[in-house]
């Protein structure tokens, strides 16, 4: 194996229409990744280091802040925030830096805005690894089309009421990271990952003390942005589809596993026995093995068959 030491992990940034979105990068810094990965809301690319870093010996692996968290800096206004696609768009500015197609792998809403990009932008993307998309009943996907859908379920879907609640201010990362250890939607994240995900979710507040990169009100407005469609992207997708679903409290039904497999026949489907939603956390192994999959896959140039109609 070659060795990537020296240059397996550094921080990154591009420049795009309104701002730079920034990442973290592994393995050789060649000018094309490999692997480019998007976390999950209210996250950050560096919550994912110890995932992604022992891919390094055999990838260069890219992870972006989307817009409105981590170190990017790009307008997070929540209004007029109906979809995804905003998302989509961002992810889109960066890989026309690159010259050839990519792996495009991620978590939760990272998952949805890397399936959303292949399906716009299939000349930029070679295999899609999807950790626990966030795929609605359709009931969902109906309500966000409603006049005023969006902004309702911001205070009435548990997820937002729950984000809108959360603790913003602290006094240094030390104590976040106590405050967060072993509780909500942590409870299942080893220590490093906590100390990551907290080394780049905080930023300062100009009082002395810190506060949380993704603002309680944005990650609010993002759990109800879904004016987006993932069944026509999934359609319009032929490169390789690798995709994990939890067993417990998954955002993917069973129902819905069933239907990408009718859509996709040639997809590589799996559900990860006593993982929740926090799969990548939980389960590294099963996760970066996911991911290596997809992009030897991309590597070989393969193509699934056509979607159905």
């Amino acid at each position: 194996m070659n060795d990537v030491s020296a240059t397996s992990f550094r921080r990154v940034s591009f420049e795009v229409r309104g701002g730079r979105m920034a990442g973290i990068a592994f393995g050789a810094a060649t000018p094309n990744p490999d692997i480019v990965f998007m976390h999950a809301t209210g996250f950050n690319a560096m919550t994912y280091r110890t995932l992604l870093a022992p891919l390094a010996e055999k990838f260069h692996v890219l992870a972006l802040d989307a817009r409105g968290h981590g170190r990017t800096q790009l307008p997070a206004s929540v209004f007029g925030y109906t979809s995804w696609n905003r998302h989509r768009d961002d992810l889109i500015a960066v890989l026309e830096h690159f010259t050839a197609p990519v792996t495009l792998a991620g978590h939760s809403m990272g998952a949805m805005v890397s399936l959303l990009t292949a399906g716009k932008r299939a000349d930029l993307v070679c295999a899609l690894a999807l950790i626990e998309p966030v795929i609605l009943p359709a009931a969902g996907y109906a309500f966000a089309q409603l006049p005023f859908g969006p902004l309702i379920q911001r205070g009435t879907f548990p997820l937002a009421r729950g984000a809108l609640k959360r603790r913003n201010n602290f006094a240094s990362r030390a104590e976040a990271a106590a405050a967060f250890t072993g509780r909500g939607v942590f409870k299942t994240f080893p220590p490093e990952m906590v100390a990551d995900y907290v080394e780049d979710g905080l930023v300062e507040d100009g009082k002395g003390g810190f506060k949380l990169a993704c603002a309680p009100r944005f990650e609010a407005a993002t759990y109800c942005a879904q004016r987006h469609d993932p069944w026509g992207a999934l359609r319009r997708v032929t490169d390789p589809l690798v995709m994990l679903r939890a067993e417990k409290n998954s955002t993917i039904s069973e129902a819905s596993m069933h239907r990408i497999a009718a859509i996709k026949p040639d997809a590589r489907l799996a559900t990860v026995e006593g993982a929740s939603h926090m799969l990548p956390m939980e389960r590294r192994d099963r996760v970066r093995a996911a991911i290596e999959t997809a992009a030897l896959l991309g590597k070989a140039g393969r193509k699934y068959h056509d979607a159905l109609d």
